[in-house]
C-alpha cells in the first residue's frame, strides 16, 4: 500500500465528521458548525520577503481550493511595529516575560517578548476577535503555511473533520488553525480583561487558553462538552501527528510513542534566502541565524 492510501486508511478508521456530535437527551444543541471554510492568511503587506512566502503557501494549496476543501484564501494585512495601531493592539493585554523553552535554555533570557513577536501575536489576536464576532467560521493561516502533497489525504479528512470541532490546529505551532465563534469570543475576552497573560508565544498560549476553556467551561454539567466527542484537533509534541480528544495538554506535551495520532498534514516552508520576518531575541545565535534549525518538521528550501 503506498503512502498516500496508508495516510487515507489510517484517518478514516480514527475519523468520522458525521458521529462527533454525540447529543443526548437534556444536553445543549451544539455550537454552529459550517463547511468547505475559507482561510484569513496574515501577511505582512508591502514586505517582499512575506508576500514571496504568501505566494508559494498558495501555490502549496491550489489543489486544495481547486477540489473544494478551502473555499478561498483572503489576505489579512499584519500588525508590524509599523502600523499606526501597533501600541494600541499591544496595550489590550497583559504581557509577562517568556516562559518558552527555546528562549529560557538559549542563555538570552529576555524581560519581555521582541516588537515582532508581539505584532505577530496581535495579528492573531485579531483575528481570534473577529472570528468570536462571526458565525462563518474560518481557517487561521500564516504567510508561510506549506500543504504537504504527501499527506494531502490527511488534510481532506481532518479538514472536514475541523467543522465539528471548537479548536482545530492541523499545522506546525501557528500555521493553520481554526476556532468556533463561543471559544474565539472567550478566550479573546480573557487575554482583553488581563486575566490572562501572555509568557509564551503564540501556539502555546492558544492551547493554554482552550485547556482552560476545557476546565471552567466545557466540563461543567450542563454544557457538557455540548454534545461533542472529540472538541479538538491538536498537534502531538513532536508536531508531525495531530490528536483527536478532548485533552489538549496530553498532546502539547507528550510526544506521540505508540504513533496513533493523523499524520500532520500542513507546516511552514522556510527559505534559506529568505530566512524568517520575526526577531526572536530570545533564541540561540544559531537559530536566529539558521532559522531552519528550529524545528525538523520546516519544509526547507533554498
Amino acid at each position: 500500500m503506498d503512502v498516500r492510501r496508508t495516510i487515507e486508511h489510517v484517518c478514516r478508521s480514527r475519523l468520522c465528521p458525521t458521529t462527533n456530535v454525540i447529543l443526548n437527551k437534556g444536553e445543549s444543541n451544539p455550537p454552529f458548525f459550517v463547511s468547505d471554510m475559507k482561510a484569513i492568511q496574515i501577511v505582512m503587506k508591502g514586505d517582499e520577503r512575506s508576500e514571496e512566502y504568501a505566494a508559494l503557501s498558495r501555490y502549496s494549496f491550489q489543489r486544495a481550493i481547486d477540489e473544494g476543501y478551502i473555499d478561498s484564501i483572503e489576505t489579512f494585512d499584519a500588525i508590524t511595529p509599523d502600523s499606526e495601531d501597533f501600541e494600541e493592539h499591544v496595550s489590550r493585554y497583559n504581557w509577562s516575560k517568556s516562559l518558552m523553552t527555546l528562549d529560557l535554555i538559549s542563555g538570552k533570557e529576555k524581560d519581555d517578548h521582541s516588537p515582532t513577536e508581539k505584532a505577530g501575536m496581535c495579528s492573531h489576536w485579531e483575528l481570534m476577535r473577529m472570528q468570536g464576532q462571526s458565525d462563518e467560521k474560518f481557517w487561521i493561516m500564516e504567510h508561510d503555511t506549506w500543504l504537504l502533497e504527501e499527506r494531502y489525504e490527511a488534510f481532506k479528512l481532518l479538514s472536514e473533520y475541523a467543522d465539528n470541532t471548537l479548536y482545530a490546529n492541523i499545522g506546525l505551532f501557528m500555521g493553520m488553525y481554526c476556532m468556533d465563534k463561543g471559544f474565539a469570543h472567550w478566550a479573546h475576552h480573557m487575554m482583553t480583561t488581563n486575566e490572562f497573560p501572555i509568557n509564551c508565544g503564540p501556539y502555546c498560549v492558544l492551547q493554554r487558553l482552550f485547556r482552560t476553556y476545557t476546565t471552567n467551561h466545557l466540563s461543567l454539567s450542563k454544557i457538557n462538552y455540548y454534545g461533542i466527542k472529540n472538541t479538538a484537533l491538536h498537534p502531538w509534541h513532536d508536531c508531525d501527528t495531530i490528536g483527536v480528544g478532548r485533552d489538549i495538554g496530553t498532546y502539547f506535551n507528550c510526544p506521540d510513542r505508540d504513533r496513533t495520532g493523523i499524520p500532520t498534514p500542513t507546516t511552514q516552508v522556510i527559505s534559506k534566502r529568505l530566512a524568517v520576518t520575526q526577531d526572536h531575541h530570545g533564541y540561540s545565535d544559531k537559530k536566529q541565524q539558521e532559522p531552519w534549525t528550529r524545528h525538523k518538521f520546516f519544509h526547507v528550501i533554498e
